[in-house]
């Protein structure tokens, strides 16, 4: 349950003894805290838990930098700063990033339950959709309501996904990018039901497994929406982009670094554009954002590509005035194969 702080309402577990435990286990007397933008408001209730809990002088820091996920750790600046551990909250271990310094990854669960009406107007669009096969997905910081969500919808549907739903959260949760999980299975659901606030984690889900029904049951508001038509239209939209970039000639390839750092996707992006006779330039930057768009962009570029997170292009500059695609949209439109849309990679 939700605990009473000065500050309000803490709805999220913040394992502060498991902290604590990791933080005398290395003996450490400076740690570098990172948390995503949601969860930066409890920075002071999270220092003063673990003050009161080291019986040592500790120095507390922690990162202003947006943290997206688990693919952009601040592992390399705690390293370099001199802190003896970097605790990452909200996320889980990303699967193609490790670490390259100490660290501590706290999922920060959230401690509210799913309303029983929730789960019952996710029934009714479930329902409105004919399905009968479903699967069952969240984020990390809601994965272990799953079993809750399931258990009670199962009494309706079948859930296809059902064996993943066990002890470990980590098996049901899924990150912005990395949709093998409900991908793998596609051809077995008739609809997916995704468990979260807002619309970031569903839409990747929806891209990923095109004109599926996606339900989502948001925990915050404690009611569920059929977002499977607005997916459509996010489809539409990009298929648009894709056609728009068919002719492009002269590309700019953008990648990240760390976790969103795709070398090897560059490399076949830029073996298709030479197949093609085109020409590209490479950019490798830390933030993709409009700015950086709008500072390399010129006359001589038809077309961008982002490498690093795919949710940049379809989130943030769907708008540009030239195409900006994700890796997956860049090799259909050099490939011509633009009947199925593929997302991300």
């Amino acid at each position: 349950m939700a605990v009473l702080d000065e500050y309000g309402e803490v709805d999220y577990d913040f394992e502060i003894d498991r902290i604590v435990s990791r933080i005398r286990e290395v003996k450490a007397s400076k740690i570098l805290i990172q948390l995503p933008d949601g969860l930066k408001r409890y920075a002071l209730y999270i220092q003063r838990e673990i003050e009161s809990r080291v019986d040592h002088d500790l120095e507390i820091t922690f990162s202003g930098s947006s943290a997206w996920g688990a693919c952009l750790l601040d592992d390399v600046e705690a390293e370099a700063e001199g802190y003896d551990l970097l605790i990452h909250i909200g996320h889980v271990e990303y699967s193609y990033y490790r670490p390259r310094y100490r660290t501590l990854f706290i999922p920060a669960y959230y401690l509210r339950e799913v309303s029983v009406e929730a789960l019952d107007e996710a029934v009714k669009l479930l329902r409105s959709r004919g399905a009968d096969n479903i699967a069952v997905y969240s984020t990390i910081q809601h994965a272990k309501q799953i079993k809750k969500v399931a258990l009670y919808l199962s009494k309706f549907f079948n859930i296809v996904n059902s064996t993943q739903i066990g002890e470990d959260p980590a098996k049901v949760s899924l990150v912005g990018c990395d949709y093998m999980k409900p991908y793998s299975i596609r051809d077995k659901v008739d609809a997916y039901v995704f468990v979260s606030g807002g619309v970031f984690h569903p839409l990747g889900l929806g891209l990923t497994v095109p004109f599926k029904p996606v339900i989502k049951i948001d925990p915050y508001e404690n009611r569920s929406q059929d977002l499977t038509g607005f997916i459509e239209k996010k489809i539409r939209a990009r298929l648009y982009k894709i056609l728009e970039a068919r002719e492009a000639r002269r590309w700019a390839l953008i990648d990240g670094v760390k976790g969103q750092n795709r070398v090897w996707f560059r490399n076949y992006l830029k073996k298709l554009i030479r197949s093609k006779g085109g020409s590209y330039v490479e950019y490798v930057s830390h933030i993709i954002d409009r700015n950086l768009i709008l500072n390399i962009d010129s006359s001589e570029i038809d077309a961008f590509v982002i490498l690093a997170c795919p949710r940049i292009p379809t989130d943030d500059l769907e708008d540009y005035h030239k195409p900006v695609l994700t890796p997956a949209e860049a090799r259909m439109a050099l490939t011509g194969m633009h009947n199925k849309y593929s997302f991300p990679w």
